[in-house]
């Protein structure tokens, strides 16, 4: 039945591209509401809505304008206006991962990152002699509400991380019967080159600043194309996994790095990984944190090197949501009176 007004929806879906939200929004049990059609928004609100039911949970889906902190807290400001009752936001959508976070384990293509914590990695003071992130206490995002972490510490255990991969998997296999576009990419396999292995041309019929063995200096033309068509050499990769149907996507909780710049340095992903325990990296979490009660739950689309694309990305907003779907199952939904 369809909620009487915004007061009876406790939880935000928040997406920064449209290919995110259309992942959450095939995953409605029951839809609502599109764009203010029933429930409008107060004056003041700039946000555009869809509202729906995910299992228990009344829920609104929130488009993004743009991506990057700013356009998030924006989002997360204008989300309280008008509904005022939202206990939590989950920041939805794909995200690069660290193949080897610090905690050991790998994370693969895919795989789902959630967030115990946020690491804002672009705040800080740049120096003639390179740039210092900012880590005093003030300067944190802190850490998600209670109800939040109560649950987090309980999906870290074994059985508990193991239920939430079983329903994970159950949600994502529904969602691709309804829709293929949601299906594990067949044709193109899961590469992690080394760190230091830069996309750029090696092909020498090409004639650009890249074929300098002693420069870092990348041009357009490399940034925007395949490994293949640049002549990236295999022997450089470091691991690879066929592409199966059949690969379950794994869950891996913890402290995610977000800015506004976008990580595409194998070589910095891996600094940061070993200072701050980083298992993902994405760019709207920090924005949303500080403004509202929030986790983030997205699916690894690259590893945050020189070498990403864009054909993983459908895959992984569909492992994402159905986390976020998955999750929702062990949150007490809200029960209003009156």
């Amino acid at each position: 039945m369809r909620p009487s007004s915004r007061d009876e929806f406790a939880i935000a879906i928040i997406c920064a591209l449209t290919l995110e939200a259309e992942a959450v929004e095939d995953l409605f049990n029951e839809p609502y509401d599109r764009l203010g059609e029933y429930y409008r928004k107060q004056p003041g609100d700039d946000n555009a809505y869809i509202n729906g039911r995910i299992g228990n949970h009344n829920v609104v889906v929130c488009y993004m304008p743009g991506m990057g902190k700013g356009s998030a807290a924006s989002v997360a400001s204008s989300l309280k206006i008008s509904y005022k009752r939202i206990e939590v936001a989950l920041v939805v959508g794909i995200c690069g991962g660290a193949p080897y976070p610090s905690s050991g384990g790998e994370i693969f293509l895919g795989d789902v990152i959630i967030s115990d914590s946020v690491v804002q990695y672009d705040f800080g003071r740049q120096y003639p002699g390179g740039f210092e992130k900012k880590t005093d206490v003030k300067d944190t995002l802190g850490r998600p509400n209670r109800a939040v972490r109560s649950i987090l510490a309980s999906l870290q255990a074994r059985r508990s991380r193991r239920d939430l991969q079983e329903k994970l998997s159950r949600h994502l296999q529904t969602l691709q019967e309804s829709q293929p576009d949601w299906h594990r990419p067949t044709s193109v396999n899961d590469f992690l080159f080394k760190a230091s292995y830069q996309h750029k041309h090696y092909n020498h019929e090409a004639t650009c600043y890249c074929l300098d063995s002693t420069s870092k200096d990348i041009c357009k033309a490399a940034v925007n194309s395949t490994c293949t068509l640049l002549g990236c050499d295999p022997a450089r990769v470091c691991r690879r996994q066929p592409s199966t149907e059949h690969c379950s996507p794994s869950v891996h909780i913890g402290t995610v790095a977000s800015a506004d710049t976008v990580m595409k340095s194998g070589e910095h992903r891996d600094r940061l990984v070993q200072a701050e325990g980083v298992v993902g990296f994405e760019m709207e979490g920090a924005g949303v944190w500080d403004n509202i009660s929030c986790i983030i739950i997205k699916g690894v689309c690259d590893y945050a090197d020189s070498h990403k694309n864009k054909a993983w990305q459908s895959y992984a907003a569909a492992t994402g949501a159905t986390a976020a779907k998955a999750f929702l199952e062990y949150w007490e939904p809200t029960t209003r009176e009156g």
